[in-house]
């Protein structure tokens, strides 16, 4: 699944800093696993806020991004997952993403056909950094399988919402259970994905 996205415009939304105040957010173009991506959590769901791409397991003793994924088939049977799950959901939004095929050699750029963001379900957590002392937030993008135009291209899709269904995934009256039963019955369609060629390595 991707490990590259484009950020895009962020010149609507207002990000709410650890103190609690908040600033616009500068545009930035491009966003890798340990970058500070715009999130909105279950905890505090009217405010957008920046949040660590990779999630980091109570073992780990080093930043990394071996779990910027989550897949949705796994969700209830890794530990990392189920300690989440149900309690602690985001969304994260982004313009574009981008999937590389080893087969054709070319890398894909992936967006709506009408130009708006996307929004991506996903996990978050705080990680405490024992050697500073510091709490870093931090989340994963769910995955799924893909749907027909993304299959052409990938084996794996994000678990992209509607604008108008974020809530219903970070509403914290449905468990994980019933969430992630919507997530299943409700996958992106194929006619709302514009995909282009990015990079060709063949030429």
């Amino acid at each position: 699944m991707c490990g590259h996205v484009e950020i895009g415009e962020q010149k609507d939304i207002k990000i709410i800093k650890r103190d609690g105040g908040s600033y616009t957010a500068k545009n930035n173009s491009a966003g890798n696993p340990g970058s500070m991506l715009p999130v909105v959590t279950d905890a505090l769901p009217d405010k957008v806020q920046q949040y660590r791409w990779g999630l980091l397991s109570i073992d780990d003793d080093k930043i990394h991004s071996k779990n910027r994924h989550a897949r949705i088939e796994s969700l209830f049977l890794a530990p990392l997952w189920q300690d989440l799950i149900g309690r602690k959901h985001c969304v994260v939004r982004i313009q574009a993403f981008f999937e590389y095929n080893k087969e054709q050699e070319r890398s894909y750029r992936i967006e709506r056909k009408d130009g708006q963001p996307f929004y991506i379900a996903g996990l978050w957590d705080i990680w405490f950094d024992i050697k500073t002392g510091i709490l870093l937030p931090t989340f994963t993008m769910i995955t799924m399988p893909p749907n027909s135009a993304m299959s052409a291209i990938h084996d794996r899709m994000p678990a992209i919402l509607e604008r108008t269904d974020v809530k219903k995934w970070i509403n914290g009256s449905y468990t994980g259970v019933q969430r992630v039963a919507w997530l299943r019955a409700n996958p992106c369609s194929s006619d709302q994905l514009k995909i282009s060629i990015h990079k060709d390595n063949k030429s």
